[in-house]
C-alpha cells in the first residue's frame, strides 16, 4: 500500500507552540527555550498568518508573515510559516530556503527541525533528512516528539528503507499509543512487510480510536486478502461499497513477495 498516504506531521506542532507562547503574556515556553523571545506585534502577525493559511488565504498569510519577519528577522517561527506559505504556493526552492534558514537559526529546536526534516523528505533527500528528524527528537524541550517519529518513519517508507521505518514508527507509538496516523502507517508498513496478522492488529487498533475512511477500508481489504481471509476482506468491500457509493478505487501496491 502507498506509504504516502498520509501527510507530513509539523503545523500543528509549530501551532501549538506559538499558542503556548502567546498564553504566557510572552514568556518563552519551554518549546522555544532556546529562541529569542519575539515582540507581541510579531507574534500577533505569525499567528494570523497561520490562521489564514489555514484557510486558504494565501496572499493575506504571506503579507502578514512578511510583518512578522520586519519586527522579528531573527525569529526561526517565522521562517517555518513563510516557508509553509511558500510551499502552499509551490515555490518550493524558497520554501526550502526558509525552512533551512529556520533550521541555522534554532539548530536544536524539535519543531522545526522536524519542519525542516519533512520538506527534505518531500525532495527525496532521504539521509538529510533522517539526520535531521534525529536532532528534532533529541531535543528534551520538544513536547511533540511523536510527530517527528511518525515523519522519520513515513520518511524511510517513502526511500524504501523499510528496516528504518519500524523502529521510528515504534517509539512514535511509545509516546502516543492512539496515535491515529502512527497506527495507519504502522499497518502500511507491516503489509509491505507482508506480515498480515501484524498489520492486521495495528489496523484494529486504528479502527478503534476514531473512523477509518475509503483509502483505509482499502488497506484493510488488502490486509485480510493477503492474509487469506476472504470472508474478511468481503466484509470491507461491503462497508467501502455501502459507505463510500462513489468512491473511485486507488491504484494499489501490491506487498513485496518474500
Amino acid at each position: 500500500m502507498r506509504p504516502e498516504s498520509h501527510p507530513f506531521l509539523f503545523a500543528g506542532a509549530l501551532a501549538l507552540a506559538l499558542a503556548g507562547c502567546a498564553g504566557t503574556g510572552g514568556g518563552t515556553p519551554r518549546a522555544l527555550k532556546a529562541q529569542p523571545e519575539m515582540s507581541n506585534k510579531g507574534m500577533a502577525n505569525l499567528q494570523l498568518a497561520q490562521n489564514y493559511l489555514a484557510s486558504g488565504k494565501l496572499d493575506v498569510a504571506m503579507d502578514r508573515a512578511q510583518r512578522a519577519m520586519r519586527s522579528d528577522p531573527g525569529s526561526a517561527d517565522v521562517q517555518v510559516v513563510m516557508g509553509m506559505i511558500r510551499q502552499a504556493l509551490d515555490d518550493q526552492s524558497r520554501a526550502g530556503e526558509h525552512f533551512a534558514q529556520a533550521a541555522k537559526l534554532a539548530p536544536d529546536t524539535g519543531h522545526v527541525l522536524n519542519a525542516y526534516g519533512a520538506w527534505l523528505c518531500e525532495r527525496q533527500q532521504y539521509d538529510e533528512a533522517d539526520e535531521v528528524f534525529s536532532r528534532a527528537v533529541a531535543d528534551p524541550f520538544y513536547e511533540a516528539k511523536a510527530q517527528a517519529y511518525f515523519n522519520a518513519g513515513r520518511c524511510s517508507m517513502l526511500g524504501g528503507r523499510l528496516d528504518r521505518a519500524e523502529p521510528a514508527l515504534r517509539k512514535g507509538l511509545d509516546i502516543d499509543p492512539d496515535g491515529a496516523a502512527l497506527l495507519e502507517q504502522m499497518a502500511r508498513l507491516q503489509y509491505q512487510q507482508r506480515n498480515f496478522l501484524g498489520a492486521r492488529a495495528f489496523f484494529q487498533r486504528r479502527e478503534a480510536v476514531g473512523e477509518v475512511g475509503a483509502e483505509l477500508l482499502e488497506l484493510a481489504i488488502a490486509i485480510e486478502e493477503g492474509a487469506g481471509d476472504r470472508a474478511a476482506a468481503e466484509r470491507y468491500r461491503t462497508r467501502l461499497r455501502q459507505g463510500y457509493p462513489d468512491h473511485t478505487p486507488t491504484a494499489r501496491e501490491e506487498a513485496p513477495q518474500s
